[in-house]
């Protein structure tokens, strides 16, 4: 544990969970992992295909580029408000019922909107109450998952099993992201809904199997207020994470008007179209299996992390720029392959260090507060996406945006608490 956490933690009267994956398995495919890992694949798979099936549906329901940004917006908004009281609650509950819960409350959700699809009666305002009701659960699951595995994985095999499991999970992508294009226009966007609704019921049966440690905590006897305030302390106290959760808000604004803008600038464009936006997105996908991939197999040294991780972010800018400068898809491919593999590398490495900077007990607070500050703006990027998207050329808004994500990378890099935090 980092000097500064193990500060805060004798400050705050913290329970130090740090040695609680010790009467776990010393392998990374230990029964617990497997489980977890085979209903997220799943689930991921469902996930894919339903995102480019409900995107597809509205605009052509409603054929707004507006509306499907603003629909968007609907699904990330609930991060912003709730992930901070999920962080608080997750930490003072089961894990293992905050996991098959929202699993359940999110299969059946979607298995409503497929169903009602299907007999025709489904309107936008329900797609926008099921995107609400996604988006809260989401604000409970990824931070109890996030907060679980290094609790079930040894500290020293922690980076080879997040990018195992992703590398993995990605294959899930790239297999949604290829075939999800030319399945809606095969069986329709309802069957597809139908599909993801079943695979979050199949990942929340795997989860009942799964054997999560239970994590002591000194903040059950404190006040649901008082446990938020602490966790908003550490996160505070450790500027190398705050300052990440900063700026990767506003590289967030700007990157999901550009994802918010990708489908609809395919779908104008005849040398594009639907289907190789599928193929598009599952190259990108390939790209991140083998940025995981290679860090699964190659160790990285820890004072080479830090320029890896900026590196990547700066690279990922370039890619971008270039693509929305072509249509030649062949180019797009490339550009999106190489992307893929930099946001494997940046990702993992920082997921990594937040697993290993932060005690369990106060993990699943610090994850959502990550949620929360990650998705504040990514609401107004994608409503303004909407709005500019169908006043200017959207390939000048894809410059733009990357043009700036560059930009605020680059002043990342100077940031040492930041160094600091990434080589832990």
């Amino acid at each position: 544990m980092d000097k500064a956490v193990k500060d805060t933690v004798n400050e705050l009267n913290l329970v130090d969970n740090s040695k609680i994956n010790k009467k776990f398995s010393d392998k990374i495919w230990n029964r617990n992992f497997t489980l977890l890992f085979q209903g997220q694949a799943v689930s991921i798979l469902g996930d894919n295909v339903f995102n480019i099936a409900l995107e597809f549906w509205v605009l052509t329901k409603t054929g707004s580029v507006s509306l499907m940004g603003t629909l968007l917006a609907a699904i990330t908004l609930p991060k912003v408000f709730i992930s901070p009281f999920a962080g608080a609650f997750i930490d003072r509950h089961d894990r293992k019922k905050v996991l098959i819960t929202t699993d359940v409350i999110s299969g059946i959700t979607i298995l409503f909107i497929g169903i009602t699809a299907i007999i025709g009666s489904l309107q936008v305002w329900m797609v926008f109450i099921s995107g609400i009701i996604t988006g809260v659960c989401s604000c409970f699951f990824y931070p109890t998952i996030n907060s679980c595995i290094p609790d079930i994985i040894p500290k020293s095999k922690l980076l080879k099993a997040n990018s195992i499991l992703s590398s993995i999970s990605s294959v899930n992508d790239m297999v949604g992201y290829a075939f999800g294009g030319f399945l809606v226009q095969i069986v329709g966007a309802p069957i597809l809904f139908i599909f993801n609704g079943l695979s979050f019921l199949f990942s929340a049966t795997s989860e009942c199997f799964a054997q999560i440690p239970q994590i002591k905590s000194s903040l059950k006897n404190i006040n649901f207020i008082e446990d938020m305030k602490i966790g908003i302390h550490l996160v505070n106290k450790l500027k190398g994470i705050k300052y990440i959760y900063i700026t990767i808000s506003f590289l967030n604004l700007f990157a999901s008007m550009s994802m918010t803008l990708t489908l609809p600038w395919f779908k104008i464009n005849n040398q594009l179209g639907v289907g190789l936006y599928g193929i598009a997105m599952a190259i990108n996908t390939f790209g991140i299996f083998v940025g995981y991939t290679i860090l699964s197999v190659f160790e990285m040294k820890k004072e080479n992390k830090f320029y890896v991780f900026i590196i990547s972010g700066i690279i990922i800018s370039c890619t971008m720029i270039i693509y929305s400068m072509t249509l030649n898809f062949y180019f797009i491919a490339v550009l999106f392959f190489i992307d893929g593999l930099c946001l494997a590398v940046m990702g993992s490495l920082l997921q990594t260090s937040m697993q290993n900077f932060v005690p369990s007990d106060m993990r699943s607070k610090v994850f959502a507060f990550e949620n929360a500050l990650s998705s504040a703006l990514m609401p107004i990027g994608m409503v303004f996406a909407g709005i500019l998207g169908a006043r200017i050329q959207m390939n000048k808004i894809i410059f733009a945006d990357y043009a700036i994500f560059l930009v605020l990378f680059i002043y990342l890099s100077f940031l040492r608490c930041v160094k600091e935090t990434i080589n832990i």
